[in-house]
């Protein structure tokens, strides 16, 4: 850096020995002054450039991480999400929100089912279970009412490949027990809701689901 002022100013004496005596000194200032402008660094810089890009980047991390964590809470199924009938319902049989939250995500008002197997390789058992889990969920958006259609339940068997059609409404029979409503003939247009006995075998499945994620 000095050797090139030292440089220029040799240029600029040589310059100014071309203008008249009285004339130099002037001369001189103002090449001087035009040179070091020239050369002057810029005293304002945007902002962000006197942030280091690892500072940025961690910045940015910390935002997206933010959000993230933001997005997690929304998405948590709080106890309070649930009417004051399913809490009861986990209060006396011992359930947590951590075991739901294990076996499912909201989304739109709706709890969706995160548990991928149902635990069981019989056909009926499968059947119940469905049953009295569809029960269960549409219990988060109606009131707490845990009722189910049996032709969603016949849906959701043939979705997860254990639909037992020859036996499909009389495993609803053998088990009628489980339901607060059942008739001598199953009902496809019924909304059946769970007994006491129903409610407690629901409250069994999910304590297992839960245990095995």
């Amino acid at each position: 850096m000095y050797q090139n002022l030292k440089n220029e100013i040799k240029e600029i004496i040589e310059i100014v020995k071309q203008c008249p005596e009285t004339l130099q000194e002037k001369c001189f200032e103002l090449l001087l002054e035009n040179y070091l402008k020239s050369n002057e660094q810029p005293k304002h810089k945007k902002a962000s450039s006197n942030i280091p890009e690892t500072s940025i980047q961690t910045t940015n991390e910390n935002n997206s991480a933010s959000k993230d964590e933001k997005l997690s809470s929304e998405d948590e199924i709080l106890l309070t999400d649930f009417h004051i009938k399913t809490r009861k319902f986990f209060e006396a049989n011992g359930i947590t929100i951590e075991m739901i939250n294990a076996l499912y995500y909201k989304e739109d008002g709706k709890l969706m089912p995160l548990y991928e197997s149902l635990n069981s390789n019989k056909m009926t058992d499968c059947q119940n279970r469905i049953a009295l889990l569809t029960a269960f969920e549409n219990s988060f958006s109606n009131g707490g009412e845990m009722v189910f259609n049996g032709e969603v339940v016949r849906q959701r068997c043939q979705d997860l490949k254990c639909y037992d059609a020859p036996h499909f409404a009389d495993t609803f029979k053998r088990f009628s027990s489980l339901f607060d409503n059942w008739a001598e003939k199953y009902d496809k247009k019924a909304q059946y809701s769970l007994s006491a006995e129903g409610k407690k075998e629901l409250a069994a499945i999910l304590i297992e689901l839960a245990d095995g994620e």
